[in-house]
């Protein structure tokens, strides 16, 4: 099963990202693909960890060189849970050190599949960057989930990208969320001017989770399993 997670920036994406990582690395592998190019992400969201064996490389080189054959180099297993792996930039890499555009599509289809072949969950945390490359494979993926903040900012981002999940054909496989929610947000009022039926109601966290994130991550997990009830 391969997911994307698209919104702004600050509406929750990498805070939803670790935390279905790790509920489905319990009982499964997964492998969560972070997409932001200008900045090295894997040191703060995987410490101290490389596979064993082999030359670490960052998801940079792989959308730059040669077809991906062996996906082991790019990924980095999470220090307490066994069955969740990262891939992203490492340290040593910075904003200019990769200049990719959409034209990178091969590479990321090609990383996308290495990684879905070899996990039984893929998880796309996707850049508020514009021409983040990953963005038309993003939009090819089984389950497209929306982490939406229920204020008039994310109402309009929303409603800016509606017409190219249209014309994507992307629409129906949509799980909007209310993310970062505050007591103040009218959430009945964000569905209702944007035709959305949030699948759940995530809470404001600082930088983590929590019991009380992951209770009200219970009915995504259910759309997500196709409405089978799950353990994870």
């Amino acid at each position: 099963m391969i997911i994307a997670i698209w919104g702004r920036d600050g509406a929750g994406k990498s805070t939803l990202s670790d935390t279905l990582g790790v509920l489905f690395s319990k009982k499964e592998i997964c492998i969560i693909i972070d997409t932001d190019l200008t900045q090295p992400t894997i040191p703060c969201r995987c410490p101290g960890e490389t596979q064993k064996g082999v030359k670490p490389q960052s998801l940079g080189h792989a959308l730059t060189g040669a077809v991906v054959a062996d996906i082991r180099p790019y990924l980095c297993r999470h220090p307490e849970h066994k069955g969740l792996f990262y891939a992203g930039l490492r340290d040593g890499d910075d904003f200019l050190s990769y200049e990719l555009g959409l034209g990178a599509e091969n590479g990321v289809r090609n990383f996308v599949d290495r990684c879905a072949e070899q996990a039984d969950v893929v998880i796309l945390d996707l850049s508020g960057q514009h021409g983040d490359p990953f963005l038309p494979a993003a939009l090819d993926a089984g389950q497209i989930i929306l982490p939406i903040v229920p204020d008039l900012q994310g109402l309009c981002w929303f409603l800016s990208v509606k017409p190219l999940l249209e014309r994507m054909g992307a629409l129906e496989r949509v799980l909007p969320v209310a993310s970062m929610a505050r007591p103040e947000h009218d959430v009945a009022g964000v569905e209702k001017i944007g035709g959305l039926a949030f699948a759940a109601i995530l809470p404001w966290v600082r930088d983590t989770g929590g019991a009380k994130y992951e209770k009200a991550l219970k009915p995504l997990l259910h759309a997500l399993s196709g409405g089978d009830d799950t353990d994870a």
